[in-house]
């Protein structure tokens, strides 16, 4: 199932890469002191029964308990917008609260704190006497916690539960809607202005599982902890969390709240990353050249070894070569979960063709211990034999069966060898030969080179020439605790990378727990680290201070280094070592943009100018992580026509003179900068150089040609020259 919220910032992040981290859906302090105002993430109203008892004041809502039970709600998300938890997501509320006054000496006084969704009423946005409001919460679901919270002499442990719905009962008046109540954890036993932070954590597991777990801690640790697992008819939609808390007869109890937190977590993915286990290496410990006849005579019970090359040819003299691995002290436990395996080979001399390349079937037996002096044509594990070396023994083979392939039953082909184009000596070729070792259940791995369109000479296991030329071959071996990593080894992630996850090993019996410690630093060694144990079976682990002291909160730019370690009870050593992996963080920075230097130009001279832009990024994010680019007019008359917008480098085209401003955008996909640059345009050099400095004219400069001289002088006094301007006496 997916969430279906209604804003803006939940869409943005929905769209985010599979690095995206908790999403906070409120996070209200209390800071204002206010109770009724909603502006989610950080601001939602609260309403309560008994308004008369609250106390408001910044960072605080203060609940007295004299006027009887109090109960109070809020919402976390939008109307008809509620969280839908699909497999492997999680929702998370957070309470801080100190008790002052007076504290219950009784058990029997619980509060009651719960989160639910009501599928057929709206919001109930107003504060009322009773939790069931007149049937407003009647169909509600959701689960809940009941604890007490005594000061002593004894404590008493927490119980979860799921709503019944569609009864009588009030929310969380009483317990009877809560028919299968499970209790747990440790004794509660609480103190006067101690400050406890209280959790309810919804987890899906499965399709059909909802994991419920309570806690609540101080400033030294949690003090309780119980968890149920719901697996009949979960329910998965929330959109307010509700809190109720009994009289207390004869006391003042005060529970001063300080904050209330609701996040959303997205499911863990699980690594589908590559290479992901041990890689070994292993040099062929056998190697020989076989021959069917040498032109006269027939060469098939003779040894025909030689310290350099692997002779191969097709034709009626026939040469073939095999190549014996011992893979036996290499630790594969299970062939069939090898994840690579390649073979390479060297040519000894340069030539030019093709030959093939075989393996011999594990269920072919013959000469198994064969060694390069005593290999011969017709003991040669799945060759073709022959008596006289021009004809197969067995008449169910042609000729050129017999000089060219194996016997099909006891071999099979993997891959055609091609130097068509002209190798040369010490050349290396590469095949993926996984099927042999796969279907290998002795550790013995033979291939044959065979076939060849030409006399051609590869390198033997003992070339006097060393490793470089000498058969190997390279195969990776999954973990054999803890695999599929997610992040993938070396993966770049944003900062607020959500968590770790990774699959567990089977465990021998098939049914034992498996039981993981979890490391977590910026060095690769254990002592180093911070490590947390988890519950069994469990396969993720959040990345938080709470988990991880120490580097629970990532630092952009750092390699991170971590290690599960994985206890199997039904083995006879029971700790399984886990690889070392890492990741490095790298949070996307903003492009960084220049839009050029100012210009000015005047129509008389030239209409254009050149925008000339720059831009810097990071190369993030992944996905795109390409830059866009886009020009636009910010200032000035709309008749400037840029040529092209979405280029750095643009020309723009003025018919006015004006105060242009044009804005250089770059957008890498999930991060914008903008930066600007001003253009001038005057009908003229002096109109611009005005226009540029903003500076007025001379006041002699009449006629604004930016000088002052006998042009001037003839406006400013012959146009009006004996012009007489007294209306009274006409200036006689």
């Amino acid at each position: 199932m997916t969430r279906t919220f209604q804003y803006t910032f939940l869409s943005a992040f929905l769209a985010m890469s599979a690095f995206c981290s908790a999403e906070v859906l409120l996070d209200d302090t209390f800071a204002d002191g206010s109770r009724t105002e909603t502006n989610l993430p950080t601001e939602s109203a609260v309403w309560v029964s008994h308004p008369t008892s609250v106390t408001t004041a910044a960072g605080s809502l203060a609940y007295t308990q004299s006027t009887g039970s109090q109960k109070l709600w809020t919402y976390f998300t939008p109307n008809g917008s509620p969280v839908s938890l699909g497999v492997g997501e999680q929702l998370i509320a957070t309470i801080v609260f100190t008790p002052r006054g007076a504290l219950y000496n009784t058990t029997s006084k619980n509060f009651r704190f719960g989160l639910f969704y009501d599928p057929t009423d709206a919001q109930f946005c107003q504060d009322s006497n009773t939790d069931s409001g007149n049937g407003q919460w009647i169909d509600a679901t959701g689960y809940a916690v009941h604890f007490p919270l005594s000061s002593g002499p004894t404590g008493a442990n927490a119980s979860l539960g799921k709503r019944v719905p569609n009864l009588t009962d009030s929310l969380l008046g009483s317990g009877t809607a809560y028919p299968n109540m499970s209790s747990g954890g440790n004794s509660i036993v609480a103190s006067l202005d101690t400050a406890y932070t209280l959790t309810l954590a919804l987890k899906r597991t499965s399709e059909s599982a909802m994991e419920v777990t309570f806690s609540i801690a101080d400033g030294g640790g949690v003090l309780s902890t119980h968890s149920i697992t719901d697996d009949a008819g979960i329910y998965t939609k929330f959109d307010q969390l509700f809190f109720r808390f009994s009289k207390a007869e004869g006391t003042a109890d005060v529970i001063d709240f300080h904050s209330f937190k609701v996040e959303y977590i997205p499911a863990i993915p699980v690594g589908q990353c590559e290479n992901i286990g041990t890689l070994v290496s292993a040099y062929a410990v056998q190697s020989c050249r076989t021959e069917l006849f040498d032109g006269t005579n027939p060469r098939v019970n003779d040894n025909r070894h030689d310290a350099s090359k692997l002779s191969v040819r097709g034709d009626s003299k026939a040469s073939k070569s095999w190549i014996k691995f011992d893979l036996r002290n290499l630790g594969i436990t299970d062939p069939n979960n090898l994840r690579s395996a390649t073979l390479r080979i060297t040519l000894h001399e340069g030539k030019t063709g093709t030959c093939s390349l075989s393996y011999v079937k594990d269920i072919c037996r013959d000469n198994i211990n064969w060694a390069e002096r005593d290999l011969t044509w017709n003991n040669a594990p799945g060759n073709i034999p022959s008596d006289d070396g021009i004809n197969p023994r067995d008449t169910a083979f042609a000729v050129a069966d017999l000089q060219k392939n194996l016997d099909p039953a006891k071999a099979a082909f993997l891959a055609t060898v091609d130097y068509s184009a002209g190798g040369v000596a010490g050349q290396q070729f590469f095949f993926d030969v996984l099927p042999a070792l796969r279907s290998d259940t002795d550790g013995i791995v033979q291939f044959v080179l065979h076939n060849a369109s030409g006399l051609t000479n590869f390198a033997t296991h003992d070339h006097a020439s060393g490793e470089a030329y000498w058969p190997k071959l390279e195969i990776l071996i999954p973990p054999a605790g803890a695999d599929n990593p997610y992040p993938c080894p070396g993966q770049k992630v944003n900062s607020n990378l959500v968590g770790l996850s990774w699959t567990n090993p089977d465990p021998n019996d098939g049914v034992s727990p498996i039981i993981c410690t979890v490391y977590l630093g910026t060095e690769p060694n254990r002592l180093q680290m911070d490590h947390v144990t988890l519950g069994p079976d469990e396969h993720s682990v959040l990345i938080n201070t709470d988990n991880f002291r120490n580097f629970g909160n990532l630092v952009n730019h750092q390699v991170y280094w971590w290690v599960v370690d994985c206890e199997d009870p039904s083995r006879d050593n029971p700790l399984i070592e886990g690889l070392m992996w890492s990741f490095f963080v790298q949070d996307n920075e903003a492009p960084i943009v220049n839009a050029g230097f100012e210009q000015v130009i005047w129509l008389t001279e030239t209409d254009t100018v050149q925008l000339e832009g720059t831009a810097e990024d990071d190369g993030q994010p992944e996905e795109p992580g390409t830059l866009t680019y886009t020009w636009a007019r910010t200032a000035g008359p709309e008749t400037a026509v840029l040529s092209n917008p979405n280029q750095l480098s643009t020309t723009v085209t003025f018919a006015e003179r004006g105060d242009y401003t044009f804005t250089l955008t770059a957008d890498d996909g999930e991060l914008k900068t903008s930066a600007s640059v001003r253009v001038v345009v005057g009908d003229n050099a002096c109109d611009a150089s005005h226009l540029s400095t903003g500076k007025p004219y001379d006041a002699g400069d009449v006629n604004h040609d930016c000088i002052v001289n006998l042009e001037d002088f003839a406006i400013l006094f012959g146009n009006n020259w004996l012009d007489c301007t007294n209306t009274l006496a006409k200036c006689e």
